[in-house]
């Protein structure tokens, strides 16, 4: 979507020591690193596993246990491992399966995967061990703001227009505002591909009629500018 994600951590290596249980405990404070606590940053709001977490940067901690890892964002992004953990500082706490992976792993890692247009997993990869997060985002919300902030910014632009009312078409988002901006395109400059979304958002507000003349109009465009 248009959210941006980066996670900063420095990546320990097994080196033949055994990690969960003995190198990191069970059930204790952990920074999930090495060196300074590992930290997140999402551009804009997100849901943290169920959990409205604001735009922002935040360390992460956990706590691992046998089956399941319990995961938590804290507002302290900038410090180094356990000795400045504030509990009233997290903004989300969740738990989740902390199991064997499917691979091993020498040198710990994080990485987005499952990537969607409006969600991603986190997961954490070390030794024989792994957990994953999902994390979600109102990319269609976002997605609006962000139409009509560029709008505001480039009146006049047909190409936008064109691709708003697509955006519209191809979403079932109202069909009489993507005529609206279809028409304002078309109004703008007059080429083949604006007509043919006009045509389609004629057709979305079941204007039969129009979206026939329309699409033949678009297809004589088309012809015209010999594009098969």
């Amino acid at each position: 979507g248009l959210t941006e994600m980066e996670v900063e951590y420095s990546r320990p290596g097994v080196k033949d020591r055994v990690i969960f249980g003995e190198l990191v405990p069970f059930d204790k404070l952990w920074r999930t690193g090495a060196n300074k606590a590992t930290k997140i940053t999402f551009s804009s709001d997100v849901s943290f596993n169920g959990t409205a977490v604001k735009a922002g940067t935040y360390a992460i901690f956990t706590i691992p246990m046998k089956d399941k890892i319990m995961v938590m964002l804290n507002s302290n992004a900038d410090q180094g491992g356990t000795g400045n953990y504030d509990e009233s500082l997290n903004v989300a706490t969740t738990e989740v399966p902390f199991k064997k992976g499917p691979q091993m792993v020498e040198r710990m890692r994080f990485s987005f995967e499952n990537v969607e247009d409006s969600k991603v997993d986190l997961v954490f990869e070390w030794s024989n061990m792994m957990f994953s997060v999902p994390i979600s985002v109102d990319t269609d919300m976002l997605t609006q703001k962000s139409m009509e902030k560029k709008m505001a910014e480039i009146e006049g632009e047909f190409r936008f227009y064109e691709d708003a009312a697509s955006y519209y078409l191809a979403n079932d988002k109202d069909p009489q505002k993507a005529l609206e901006w279809a028409k304002k395109s078309v109004e703008m400059k007059e080429v083949f591909w604006n007509t043919h979304t006009l045509a389609k958002a004629y057709k979305a507000v079941g204007d039969k009629k129009m979206a026939i003349e329309t699409a033949k109009r678009s297809l004589e465009l088309s012809q015209a500018a010999e594009y098969e």
